[in-house]
């Protein structure tokens, strides 16, 4: 088995056998975490604003739009991309349609992999067994792949990978064979240095944008490790327009 870390998407290659996590943890994959746990009917990640208004305008029920762009939900959404908003939300048994700046994206970027799961401190503990069962199973290779911001490396969305890989290390058994590629190196080394996870989550550009639109209580919340058990799965079925976004399942 490999083990990597991507620090953008474009660095993805060759997916056919990689079991994808996505780190985006300031933002998408913390909140779409929490929006999964809160039993809603169906999610549908779109990478525009665009498509998701059409898909909206299309449903006979007005689904929920949420996302954000520059940090703030567009015009005629209902949401943002705030995890804590999302934790105290009414979303059960409701359509969601969900685009973000970065993370929906990098989701985007790996259609093409076999098992495409959501990843960040939150469920922690869940995606890594969820990652490593379906690894071993199907004789996978493990790839994180970080989310970036605006397409370049993200210090957040790395350190967290490595955290995440970290807890991966920890679960493997002694009879495991792996190689931990240079990637999973640097991420490793990047979540040793920082110790403090408040103050890296602070500093990074994320988490300044955060801070900026006056959101700081998110990073409190989203810095809190396994505090669910869901684990938010790409499929690729079950929609009648596949052009215009993707479902996920919990």
């Amino acid at each position: 088995m490999n083990i990597d870390v991507a620090f953008t998407p474009a660095e993805v290659q060759a997916l056919a056998s990689k079991v994808c996590i996505v780190v985006d943890v300031v933002r998408a994959t913390s909140s779409l975490t929490v929006i999964m746990s809160r039993k809603p009917g169906k999610v549908i990640l779109t990478t525009t604003i665009q498509k998701a208004a059409k898909f909206a305008s299309q449903q006979t029920v007005h689904p929920l739009l949420c996302g954000e762009r520059k940090g703030l939900p567009p015009e005629g959404f209902d949401f943002g991309n705030s995890p804590l908003t999302y934790s105290k939300a009414e979303l059960d048994g409701r359509v969601i349609i969900f685009t973000s700046s970065n993370g929906t994206r990098a989701v985007a970027d790996l259609v093409m992999a076999p098992h495409v799961y959501l990843g960040c401190f939150l469920n922690a503990a869940a995606v890594v067994k969820k990652a490593l069962e379906t690894a071993k199973t199907a004789g996978y290779d493990i790839l994180i792949v970080c989310a970036g911001r605006e397409e370049k490396f993200a210090i957040d969305d790395a350190y967290c990978a490595g955290y995440l890989l970290s807890q991966i290390m920890a679960s493997l058994t002694a009879d495991t064979s792996f190689e931990l590629g240079d990637g999973g190196q640097a991420a490793l080394g990047i979540f040793g240095y920082y110790r403090d996870t408040k103050k890296l989550l602070e500093m990074s550009g994320a988490g300044k944008a955060v801070m900026s639109i006056g959101l700081e209580e998110d990073l409190n919340f989203l810095m809190q490790k396994n505090l669910y058990d869901c684990v938010p799965e790409l499929i690729k079925k079950d929609f009648p327009e596949p052009e215009n976004g993707f479902s996920l399942l919990a």
